[in-house]
C-alpha cells in the first residue's frame, strides 16, 4: 500500500516542479531568440558603421571622390558650369 502512495506523492510532486518550472523555461526561450535577434541588429549596424567610416574617409581625404559627392548631392558645379535640370511632365 505504501509504494502507491509514494508513487503517487513523486508523480505530484513531479507535475508541481513542472508548473512552476514552465514559465521559466518559456521566459529563457523569449530571451535567447531576443538575443539572436540583438546579434544580427549589432553585425547589421556594424556593417552600416564600417560603411560610413569609409565614406567619410573618402570624403576627407579623396578629392574626386568629394567632388563627385557635391555634384551627385548638392548639385554643386564648377565654376563657369552651366546646370541643366530636367522636370518630366507628369510626376514620373
Amino acid at each position: 500500500m505504501k509504494k502507491p502512495a509514494t508513487a503517487l506523492v513523486f508523480i505530484l510532486l513531479f507535475i508541481l516542479f513542472l508548473i512552476l518550472l514552465a514559465p521559466q523555461v518559456m521566459q529563457v526561450r523569449s530571451l535567447k531568440a531576443r538575443s539572436q535577434n540583438l546579434e544580427t541588429e549589432i553585425k547589421k549596424l556594424e556593417l552600416e558603421n564600417r560603411s560610413l567610416e569609409n565614406e567619410l574617409r573618402l570624403l576627407r581625404e579623396d578629392p574626386v571622390y568629394l567632388e563627385r559627392v557635391a555634384r551627385e548631392k548638392l548639385n554643386k558645379a564648377k565654376e563657369g558650369e552651366i546646370v541643366y535640370k530636367v522636370v518630366r511632365e507628369g510626376g514620373n
